[in-house]
């Protein structure tokens, strides 16, 4: 699982401004009733859910996070699908995420939990040429800012898996 978060600013000594985000764990992909902890077959006709899980940190993360929970007061966590060949480009759902406060530690830890509505992702039909039916699920979260003309917001995506959308009918 490739991720990324912004700012990303690693300590290079001890006691060196520091504010980073990572995900943990992979982004999971479950249908009711489960089978394991995730999914990559979804079965297209029913719902599913897409867990991600991050976290912030550093010794900046109480000053970042007081500073923009003051006018935003959650994270916003959108889920899309990219077509692996031809298909469709899919926003699957949006949540928001508080981020608390206003007693910050030095890392944070966050959750959420996108429900995908049934039908939402083609899958592959044999005789329709411009479906495959096969996705990678992007996730990113995203806290605005608005602290003057230098970006303060910060963002994180995760690529997650690759999964293929089947009806079993």
């Amino acid at each position: 699982m490739t991720d990324r978060f912004d700012p990303n600013i690693p300590p290079t000594g001890p006691t060196d401004p520091a504010i980073q985000g990572e995900f943990t764990g992979i982004v999971g992909i479950t249908e009711r009733p489960a089978i394991g902890k995730s999914n990559l077959v979804v079965d297209g006709s029913k719902p599913f859910e897409i867990d991600v899980s991050w976290h912030i940190f550093g010794n900046l993360t109480p000053l970042w996070l007081t500073a923009l929970s003051v006018r935003t007061k959650d994270w916003v966590v959108t889920a899309y699908a990219e077509s692996q060949g031809p298909g469709d480009e899919v926003l699957l759902g949006t949540v928001n995420v508080p981020v608390r406060g206003p007693n910050f530690s030095q890392d944070e830890a966050y959750r959420a939990k996108i429900r995908v509505p049934a039908n939402t992702l083609p899958e592959e039909d044999p005789g329709n040429r411009t479906q495959s039916g096969v996705y990678k699920i992007i996730v990113t979260t995203f806290l605005d800012s608005d602290l003057g003309p230098v970006g303060y917001d910060m963002m994180g995506y995760a690529e997650g898996p690759i999964i293929k959308v089947e009806d079993p009918r």
